[in-house]
């Protein structure tokens, strides 16, 4: 559980969230300077709440979240209070020119009031249906928060938010190691992986990001030399399938500045956005250059709230260590594919590209491996080129390869893709046919000459012929009994002509 989580799961942080009440006069309408309240502000609570009634007697106001924050040089910074306020306190900033309600608040030195049917942002992260903005003197600004609507007047909640304000001292070293424990265990978490595959190591970042953050979404686009992959965690927002969503995502990656970008209240209606359910969006960047990924985590309507200095410090210290995890992933897939590439070229022929003699060995082996243990109808071909020597001799060398290549691109456009035909030999090609009758072969075979009679080369006397023999075994037959009868088919071809 993280400080980005709702209040009511605050209890598992017990030294974050008990607030200790302070006792209270039994009378409401006066506020003791010696209290601890700053004399302006006891001075300024006592003329706008003189004459409210008590609220129980003098105790706290019951409300979900009370948020005390300071005001110095434009910035509201959260220092302390119940709920989100105990939880977030020292993790959240917000400017005054980018908050109305506070701004509305301070200047006015009045209560601002928020009464929503849905969640709406009140400040920074925090989200609520119903709020009240109260001023305290110059240097402060309580949030009181509610998912009920707030009876209290406008004097109870002067009282309470100054009663509120004497009461926050500074932030408890656990709470500072706790926040700093967050942001450690949220990177164990991340580095605590073997990454293999881009895909399983972008899936491992958006569910640790998700988790870490407690958000309801995250995704992460990684650019790859074979395209761009996505993978998406969280168990809420647009449907990751969906592929507007690929696409907004590339264009995020592609315009994202190089500092991440917090939108702590999203008004785009994108698959990104409120269309896809989304409320409040934090993106940043892994890497850089071209090979920059991009990592997107997101809260849901359906749980509104915002990302405080804390959420931010733990995604930014994921985005720099899944880096890390991310180069070694492209590199591992790097390898594995030159690893790939040269086991094909190992049993790749270089001329025509047919498979080698080292793979018609082992597709042989393979095909007797089957037979014993389906007895599955297959059919083998020994097929030799005819005159190759003589027409190397006369036309150059050439002159054969463009023979050989031919015979090649005739064989497999000619045959099923499940065939395997190779070249075995300088001149000598073989095929098998795996699942495949002998009624049927002769009619490959006929298709196979008309193809080399329709072929035209460069020079106007060249032709290409081929020889072929066919044999099928038996269904308790020797596969290498039956090659060896192809091989006397396919000689005695050549010898008649």
């Amino acid at each position: 559980m993280t400080p980005c989580s709702e209040a009511s799961e605050m209890s598992r942080w017990p030294f974050w969230a008990i607030s200790v009440p302070v006792e209270r006069t039994q009378t409401a309408t006066v506020i003791r300077e010696e209290s601890g309240v700053p004399a302006h502000a006891a001075r300024r609570a006592r003329a706008e709440g003189g004459s409210t009634r008590k609220t129980g007697g003098g105790t706290p106001l019951k409300v979900g979240d009370l948020l005390v924050f300071e005001l110095a040089d434009g910035v509201l910074r959260l220092v302390g209070g119940r709920g989100h306020g105990a939880s977030w306190a020292g993790v959240v900033e917000a400017s005054l020119e980018d908050e109305p309600l506070a701004r509305r608040a301070v200047r006015a030195g009045t209560p601002v009031r928020v009464r929503e049917e849905a969640p709406t942002r009140v400040v920074g992260p925090y989200w609520s249906r119903h709020a009240a903005l109260v001023p305290v003197g110059d240097d402060h600004l309580v949030v009181v928060g509610d998912r009920k609507p707030l009876r209290a007047s406008d004097g109870e909640l002067k009282r309470e938010a100054a009663e509120a304000v004497s009461e926050v001292g500074g932030i408890p070293s656990s709470k500072l190691l706790a926040d700093e424990l967050e942001v450690v265990d949220a990177v164990r978490q991340l580095m605590a992986f073997h990454p293999e595959t881009l895909a399983g190591t972008a899936k491992h970042i958006a569910d640790v990001a998700a988790g870490a953050l407690a958000c309801d979404f995250a995704a992460v686009l990684v650019p790859s030399p074979s395209g761009p992959v996505m993978q998406v965690g969280g168990s809420d927002g647009p449907d990751r399938d969906d592929p507007k969503l690929h696409a907004e995502l590339t264009r995020l990656a592609a315009t994202l500045p190089p500092e991440p970008l917090l939108e702590q209240d999203v008004r785009d209606r994108g698959r990104l956005g409120r269309g896809g359910g989304l409320v409040t969006r934090y993106a940043l960047g892994i890497g850089t250059g071209r090979r920059r990924a991009v990592l997107v985590v997101a809260h849901a309507a359906s749980h509104p709230r915002g990302f405080t200095l804390l959420c931010q410090r733990v995604g930014r210290a994921l985005a720099d260590a899944a880096d890390v995890l991310l180069s070694q992933a492209l590199a591992r897939e790097e390898l594995s594919a030159e690893r790939d590439r040269f086991a094909r070229e190992a049993r790749t022929d270089e001329l025509t590209g047919l498979a080698n003699r080292i793979a018609w060995a082992e597709a042989l082996a393979g095909e007797r491996r089957r037979r014993s243990r389906y007895r599955r109808p297959v059919v083998v071909m020994s097929i030799d080129m005819d005159r190759l020597k003589e027409i190397n001799d006369r036309f150059g060398h050439d002159a054969g390869d463009e023979l050989l290549i031919a015979a090649a691109d005739i064989l497999t456009r000619t045959l099923r893709d499940t065939d395997l035909v190779a070249r075995i030999g300088g001149d000598e090609f073989g095929v098998i046919m795996p699942e495949t009758a002998p009624e049927g072969v002769e009619r490959a075979v006929q298709r196979i000459h008309a193809a080399c009679r329709r072929w035209r080369g460069s020079h106007p006397d060249l032709r290409l012929s081929l020889s072929i023999g066919w044999a099928s075994p038996e269904p308790f037959g020797d596969l290498r009994e039956a090659l060896r009868a192809a091989d006397g088919h396919m000689y005695e071809r050549k010898r008649s002509g």
